[in-house]
């Protein structure tokens, strides 16, 4: 497996946190594999015109109504970790790949990503102090570019943005209707702390059909656009268990959720980088 592949598919563990609160954000950031680390650019800002007041206005009853449908600012305010267990079906060089994949998202800024494949467990990690990937191989650090991607993935998870509908940094902004399947959606830009998404709202309950966003891999920019279907309710919030993302216009992951846990109180453990001890000389032959 390569690492662009490597990187979709432990990727796609942070789309499962994301998929189980009426998701949207891409957590689809390509890692190095432990080998080779690529050299990366951050990737550029997207060009936004100035929003006009009529906008602005429409933005913010969207947001409303999108917070409204995870159950309005006293639920999701309770909400600090998530936990979640799928299936993915990555396409890589080697081909078709079905993998078992599991994510550990703290609230605001930390997250495990993991991965059970034919080749061992890969694991990758991102807290504010540091990321660093995991593998049969070994432990290594990632850049600190990739680093501040994938906290902008987090930074991207529809529960976090709704836990922040007060936030003056918040900036939520329609942008006109786009057809998502049989529905009208409506588009909504959203931004917060340097991340930005692209959201597709189901008009009838705020839900998000659909996610864009520009995210950074070992190849530079990547166009990530990710289809949600399959709602559920969990624990009073919609779930939704299916997910299909397409990459660069071609689509390249399917996830389907298992299980999905709320508040279960994850181990700080998980997000510690572990020690490869050394290994003990062989002793000399007697002579």
């Amino acid at each position: 497996m390569n690492p662009r592949s490597i990187g979709g598919v432990t990727a796609a563990l942070a789309l499962a946190a994301l998929a189980a609160f009426a998701s949207t954000a891409a957590a689809q950031t390509a890692a190095p594999s432990p080998a080779a680390p690529p050299s990366v650019a951050p990737p550029k800002a997207e060009a936004r015109a100035n929003p006009s007041p009529e906008s602005i206005k429409e933005g913010k009853a969207l947001f409303a109504k999108f917070v409204a449908g995870f159950g309005g600012k006293q639920k999701v305010s309770t909400v600090r970790d998530v936990q979640t267990r799928g299936q993915v079906t990555a396409k890589t060089a080697q081909g078709e790949m079905n993998m078992d994949v599991q994510t550990s998202m703290v609230f605001p800024d930390k997250i495990s990503q993991q991965v059970d494949a034919p080749f061992g467990r890969l694991a990758m990690v991102a807290t504010p102090s540091g990321a660093f990937i995991a593998g049969p191989a070994g432990a290594q650090d990632l850049p600190v570019e990739m680093k501040d991607e994938l906290i902008k993935q987090i930074r991207r998870v529809p529960l976090l943005l709704a836990q922040k509908a007060d936030d003056p940094k918040l900036s939520a902004v329609a942008a006109g209707t786009e057809k998502v399947g049989t529905v009208d959606a409506k588009i909504l830009d959203v931004s917060y702390e340097g991340a930005a998404v692209r959201w597709y709202l189901d008009p009838a309950n705020g839900r998000v059909l659909r996610s864009a966003h520009t995210s950074l891999g070992p190849q530079g920019e990547a166009k990530i656009v990710s289809d949600y279907s399959d709602y559920r309710i969990v624990d009073g919030f919609p779930i939704a268990f299916h997910l299909e993302v397409t990459t660069n216009g071609e689509k390249d992951q399917t996830l389907v959720l298992e299980e999905i846990k709320i508040n279960p109180g994850i181990d700080p453990k998980l997000f510690e980088k572990p020690v490869i001890p050394t290994p003990v000389p062989t002793p000399a032959p007697a002579p």
